[in-house]
């Protein structure tokens, strides 16, 4: 059967089809229009012939603002002289003031073609502005409404919160009150109508396989409707487009028997996500991962990495290059990832009811801020764990500075004392971290997530956390070290992993 090409988020397109045919004539084949949100643009446009326009546009992960953004390009009627998508997170490693030069220099490409209309910029890839100092933020808007007065630039700002879009506002107000266009602030991005989904995904199926229909693939319209009603169970906000695809991918993978060998025998797909929380992990951790666009293929372990601390020692005799390919990739999926350690640290401080750890905390000064649980699991929800758990890839790029900065030092000193009241023998208990994690991701997701619990069907696996979604269920096993050795890593990930091939290899005999 052929293998079906369906991708479900705007990344995934573009690097698809940037490397063979223009990307633009195909996406004219498939995205939907969206006139209510057209116009809302044309009026803001028609404004920014002289004096530049800002507006954010508000909508949930999924709903395809990335893709009706880049369809603007090729939208005449709007009257704009080109669209520029600007990666914020390239520009925005040592500050903001790096997002603000790009902007300045597209303010003065924009000058010398407005004959032709605006220039639309497209801000993509920073959807909050936490990470960065108030004063530079404010420094920042003052100098956009600068800017702004005097080029004639339409910025779209998509963003997916709406406390994050009301504190840019409160920013940008406070130095200025003319970067917006009135009642215009925020454009509310919903996506194409629901009842449209069914026929998006059967065009862009046929766009993304060379013209192929449904029936090449296994699938029928039956499909369709079927999984579309599965769909529209879900809560609303969830019922996105990008979920539609998703489970439409599951359909075709259940009708094709897309399973291997090894995995007939695993009732779900089984992930495995080893996670470290010392200050300076996500630099380390950042040697045996890649990073990507495709959500499936982001934070997953490289072989060769791993490969590397295995060759002529102890154990070569446990891992030959097949099984640890299977470790990897086949029998189960191995992601290696981080959790800032702010964010762990807030998560234990707000969710725990052990006296020994509240004790711990209160004589390392963890800010009293940090017991707060609605400011934990915002925290959380930004976090790279929590953005690969609802299907969301987190841009590369690590912020060194700004809040972020100061909050992973803040949270260092408890860190690393709850490290030592885990690892003091008869004291402390990994267990109890673990579990206010969980409570944290099952309330923040409303997931199904439980700390020491049994695996379903792996014998003799208790993960620390374990989740079980619609469509696969995933191990999440907590090393709480401050080891930041890179061998630190791939010794205790290899010595899980065996532990739990071991027990595959029992259910495959």
């Amino acid at each position: 059967m052929t293998d079906l090409v369906l991708y479900s988020t705007f990344e995934e397109i573009s690097n698809e089809f940037s490397k063979s045919i223009a990307l633009d004539s195909k996406l004219m084949e498939f995205i939907e229009p969206l006139p209510y949100i057209e116009e809302q643009i044309n009026i803001i446009a028609r404004s920014a012939t002289s004096a530049g326009k800002l507006s954010f546009i508000l909508g949930s992960p999924g709903t395809g603002k990335s893709t009706f953004l880049r369809s603007l390009s090729w939208k005449k009627h709007l009257g704009v002289a080109e669209l520029v998508q600007v990666n914020a997170n390239e520009l925005t490693t040592d500050g903001i003031n790096g997002l603000y030069e790009e902007l300045a220099k597209q303010a003065h490409k924009a000058v010398s073609i407005r004959d032709k209309g605006p220039t639309c910029l497209i801000i993509d890839y920073l959807e909050y502005l936490d990470d960065f100092d108030p004063s530079d933020v404010k420094g920042f808007f003052r100098r956009l409404n600068g800017l702004l007065r005097n080029s004639p630039l339409l910025i779209l700002w998509p963003v997916t919160g709406r406390e994050d879009v009301d504190a840019m506002i409160d920013y940008s107000r406070a130095v200025s009150g003319t970067l917006f266009y009135r009642g215009y602030e925020v454009i509310e991005f919903t996506g194409p109508d629901i009842e449209k989904f069914k026929d998006i995904v059967s065009r862009t199926i046929s766009v993304l396989n060379e013209g192929k229909d449904l029936a090449e693939f296994g699938l029928t319209f039956k499909d369709l409707e079927e999984t579309h009603e599965a769909l529209l169970k879900l809560p609303r906000n969830e019922a996105t487009l990008r979920e539609y695809i998703e489970i439409v991918k599951e359909r075709w993978r259940t009708n094709n028997d897309y399973v291997a060998k090894l995995r007939s025998s695993i009732p779900k797909s089984t992930e495995v996500w080893f996670i470290f929380s010392y200050k300076d992990a996500e630099r380390v951790i950042s040697q045996f991962v890649r990073r990507a666009d495709r959500v499936e293929d982001n934070w997953t372990a490289i072989h060769d990495k791993l490969a590397d601390y295995i060759r002529d020692g102890q154990r070569s005799h446990v891992w030959s290059a097949a099984r640890l390919q299977l470790a990897l990739y086949g029998a189960i999926k191995t992601r290696i990832m981080f959790l800032p350690t702010n964010t762990l640290v807030s998560c234990v401080s707000s969710y725990t009811a052990n006296t020994a750890i509240q004790g711990i905390l209160a004589n390392h000064n963890a800010p009293a801020e940090w017991n707060d649980k609605s400011k934990a699991k915002r925290t959380l929800g930004r976090s790279a764990v929590y953005k690969q758990l609802i299907g969301e890839v987190m841009a590369a790029g690590m912020r060194r500075g700004g809040p972020a900065a100061k909050a992973l030092d803040v949270a260092e000193p408890s860190y690393s004392a709850l490290v030592k009241w885990v690892s003091s023998s008869g004291q402390g208990s990994d267990k109890e971290l673990n579990k206010c994690v969980a409570l944290a991701l099952a309330e923040l997701g409303n997931y199904d997530a439980r700390s020491d619990r049994q695996h379903p069907w792996i014998p003799d696996i208790i993960p620390d956390i374990f989740i079980d979604t619609p469509h696969k269920q995933i191990c999440i096993e907590f090393n709480y070290t401050n080891k930041n050795e890179p061998y630190a890593i791939a010794d205790y990930v290899l010595k899980k992993l065996n532990t739990y091939m071991n027990s595959l290899e029992k259910i495959a005999r």
